[in-house]
């Protein structure tokens, strides 16, 4: 099995976990909670702008909002488990993946792999493998992504938040501020948050499969 076979392997599994995952494990209280994070409720009705931050609000629920210091993903890991080794390994890397923004290096479409310098956490020259960001990003644009981490490759999470290149310094002076109005005492949920609301005014539009 090549790199880009697994990686669609694991894909595919990863979108029938995570829906597992928000049927078992989540609650309304959750939902309703990370969403008013996001500021996409009002009272009790969930407001959408696109259909594509229905994704955004599901990576949100899974992967940063806690209960008793504890996100869905490792939730669901202890109480439901896996039902073969992908599921394992999908948990696993979700538990250890880290969201930030990223800066397009270069792109090989024949591998569907882009090369990635972390803004953030100052560490280049990171490969993800990514089919449709491959088919259509180009160097220099910036990424907010979840890297996910595998033993012989990264994807994302499958949400990306795309703005241009030339927005570096501004996005991260933005943040900053952003962050201290966030409601939490975790740096990750104050930076999904902040730079979701970046992508509303300053993103590229991007669509999800």
């Amino acid at each position: 099995m090549t790199l880009v076979e697994k990686y669609k392997t694991y894909r595919n599994i990863g979108k029938e976990l995570n829906h597992k995952i928000m049927d078992t494990c989540v609650s309304r209280d959750v939902l309703m909670g990370s969403a008013r994070l996001l500021d996409i409720v009002r009272e009790d009705t969930l407001i959408f702008g696109s259909k594509d931050e229905t994704n955004i609000l599901m990576d949100f629920v899974l992967n940063e909002y806690q209960v008793n210091n504890k996100n869905a993903i490792e939730i669901y890991r202890g109480k439901v488990g896996w039902q073969n080794e992908i599921e394992k390994d999908i948990l696993d890397a979700l538990l250890s993946s880290h969201t930030s923004l990223f800066k397009v290096i270069s792109v090989s479409k024949a591998e569907n792999m882009l090369l990635l310098n972390d803004l953030l956490n100052k560490s280049d020259n990171i490969k993800l493998i990514d089919i449709a960001l491959s088919e259509t990003a180009i160097p220099g644009l910036l990424l907010f992504i979840r890297l996910v981490p595998f033993r012989d490759f990264n994807m994302t999470s499958g949400v990306s938040l795309i703005f241009p290149g030339h927005l570096k310094r501004y996005l991260l002076r933005r943040c900053k501020k952003l962050s201290r109005k966030v409601k939490s005492d975790r740096d990750s949920m104050k930076r999904f948050v902040s730079f979701y609301e970046l992508s509303k005014t300053d993103g590229i539009e991007v669509r999800y499969e």
